[in-house]
This record gives structure tokens, sequence and C-alpha cells, in this order.
């Protein structure tokens, strides 16, 4: 008992160096499959037929394959034309993979909004960039939060899988720890009690988020 709660205590260090990496990692991915997922609503929102094609494609493309497939693709599948680091792979394929699922929550909530006011914003001369902005993405973010907000709590569970692409993230210092120690449970316990304390924190940042929208109504 002793000894395993010296391991515990000892390796606690190594997971929280761990786990800095894996928020750094996570809040990336999360600002980075905002901006793109929005991009990608948008061209399949476009009256181009090209645009909503290849945003279409691309959707069911990245919501159909694995993304534990997509980051070996990105490590290893690319190396006849570039070498990527392991954490260049994970940003990448979790901003992918992530911004098909988060372009379809924008895609859902802006068509939610009244054609009316689209309507309404012209008539007072607009154009379509003003009106997205100051008058549908403000109405369709609040529409979109919670499944939004499931989409960035899967970021931070998912970034474990850049442990396969030795990412020295939580999951991988975790699984190394309990692997010298021969310690497994508890070691890995306390890296699924940090995972559980990162998720936790962004749900009350939801529901903060939330309540202020609310209240701005």
């Amino acid at each position: 008992m002793n000894n395993t709660w010296t391991e515990m205590t000892g390796s606690l260090p190594f997971l929280l160096e761990g786990a800095k990496l894996t928020i750094i990692l996570s809040l990336v991915s999360i600002f980075g499959s905002l901006l793109f997922g929005l991009v990608i609503a948008l061209f399949r929102m476009s009256k181009s037929k090209i645009l909503s094609g290849i945003a279409k494609l691309y959707i069911s493309f990245f919501r159909g394959t694995p993304l534990l497939i997509q980051l070996l693709i990105f490590y290893n599948g690319f190396t006849f034309i570039v070498r990527l680091e392991g954490w260049q792979a994970a940003l990448i394929g979790l901003i992918l993979h992530f911004s098909a699922y988060i372009a379809e929550s924008y895609r859902g909530a802006i068509q939610s909004i009244s054609k009316g006011q689209w309507e309404a914003s012209y008539s007072l001369g607009m154009n379509y960039v003003q009106t997205l902005k100051e008058i549908i993405l403000p109405q369709a973010w609040r529409v979109a939060i919670p499944s939004i907000w499931n989409s960035l709590i899967d970021i931070v569970k998912s970034s474990s899988l850049a442990s396969a692409i030795t990412v020295p993230e939580l999951t991988l210092v975790a699984d190394q720890r309990s692997a010298s120690s021969l310690i497994v449970l508890p070691i890995l316990l306390e890296a699924a009690l940090i995972y559980w304390a990162l998720t936790t924190l962004l749900d009350w940042t939801r529901y903060w988020l939330e309540r202020k929208l609310q209240l701005k109504k």
C-alpha cells in the first residue's frame, strides 16, 4: 500500500507535465476547429455547387472515418512528401476531424434563424457579411452552444489518441509510468481524474456562457 501511494505521488508531477501538453493541444485544436468549422459551414450552405459539394464531401469523410486512422495518416501517410512531428499531426488531425462536426452544428443553428431576418437586414442596406456578423451569428451561437460544447469536450478526451503517434501528453505519460512501476490502475485513475477535471471545467464554462448570453437577450 505504501509503495502504491509513493508511486502515485511520485508520478503526479509527470502526469501534470503531460496534462500541460494536453491542455495546449486541446486549446489550439478548439480554437482552430471553431474557426475552420464556421468556414466549412458557410461553404456547405453556399449557393455554389462546387463549394457546397467540397464541404459536403469533407464533412462526410471526416465524420465517417475514425480519428485514430486520420492521425496515423497525417503522421505516417505523407512521409514521402513531408515528415510531420507527432504534435503537428495531432493538431492537424484534431482540427480537421472536429471541424466537420462543428460545421454541422453551425449549419443547423444558422438555418434555424428565420429567413425574414436576412431579408430585413438586406432591406436596411446591409450586405451578406454584415448580416452574418451582426444579426445571424450572435443568435446562431446561442442555439449552437450545447452541440458545439459537446464537440469541445470530445476534443479534450480525444487528444488522448495523440499518444498513438508518440505525443507525450497525459495518456502516454500515464501509460509509461504505470508500465515502469507495474502499478497500473492507481496511476491510470490519476490520469482519468485529471481528464475529468478538465472536462468539468469546460462544462462550467458552458453554463456560465449560456447564462451570460441569456441575460443579453
